[in-house]
């Protein structure tokens, strides 16, 4: 799945392009699933982000072309024997960079931003919503309906003492395993909704086994919550990255030479 209306470009991270959830595309684009809508929301935000990040260097881009050259002037210092250097250059994000009258520009930005920003975050909170719903699926999917009535408490609780007086941790998993292969639920889940140490598991052997039987009984499910996972912080990781570029932008609002702008203007219209 290509996005071909998005062109890569070489001023933007290829991290932000809508391709780049093209490792996760293959777990969410599931016919019938909940994973195409988690995907058609990632991609769009990404997106946005992609496209606006672009624009905003073009804009920036033909705006210091059609600036004045970098000039550097030598002045002398009244009163003083000394000379004076002036020019209209500044460092920008470690480059040097020409300041040019720019209001319209962050106009233009601040225009932009306020667009953009409530439409990544709508998405966001799609995702976050499907996430929510995928991972009770998956909770749901790996529970025993009867865990927790009496007969339920009861065998759960003799199937942990009776791992938990095995000798040695491969004998612990490989009964789980077993378990799990001939899809004893009961047994599974026994294990995985109680702490590690009430089965004599560490920790780790205990999210192992988790995930295994997440996979084993929502293959679908829990694949599509890692991938829906991979792509929030993809999609978040932009956000904050054209957030941060926005700013920039419209932190010249309080530059020396925008403030003199509207001053002047001020001025002239009394």
């Amino acid at each position: 799945m290509l996005d071909e209306m998005t062109p890569v470009r070489a001023d933007v991270p290829l991290d932000y392009h809508p391709d780049s959830l093209l490792g996760v595309a293959s777990a969410l684009n599931q016919p019938d699933t909940l994973g195409l809508s988690a995907l058609s929301s990632a991609r769009e935000a990404l997106r946005l982000c992609y496209d606006n990040f672009g624009r905003l260097n073009d804009a920036e881009r033909d705006l210091q072309a059609a600036a004045e050259p970098a000039v550097r002037r030598q002045h002398p210092v009244a009163g003083s024997a000394h000379t004076d250097v002036t020019d209209n250059v500044r460092m920008v994000r470690g480059k040097p960079t020409r300041i040019v009258d720019a209001e319209e520009f962050i106009d233009a930005a601040d225009r932009a931003f306020q667009r953009i920003a409530p439409a990544v975050d709508r998405r966001v909170t799609e995702l976050k919503g499907y996430r929510t719903t995928l991972e009770g699926r998956v909770a749901a999917a790996i529970d025993n309906p009867s865990r927790k009535s009496p007969e339920g408490l009861s065998l759960a609780s003799e199937v942990r003492a009776h791992l938990k007086a095995m000798k040695r941790p491969d004998q612990r998993t490989q009964f789980v395993a077993a378990a799990l292969a001939q899809g004893d639920k009961a047994t599974v889940a026994a294990v995985i909704h109680a702490p590690a140490f009430l089965s004599g598991m560490t920790d780790e052997t205990h999210a192992a086994i988790r995930k295994a039987a997440t996979e084993k009984f929502a293959p679908v499910d829990s694949a599509q919550l890692a991938a829906t996972d991979a792509a929030l912080v993809k999609v978040m990781a932009a956000g904050s990255a054209v957030t941060r570029r926005f700013a920039d932008v419209l932190a010249m609002r309080q530059s020396p030479l925008i403030r003199a702008g509207r001053s002047l203007n001020a001025l002239r219209e009394g």
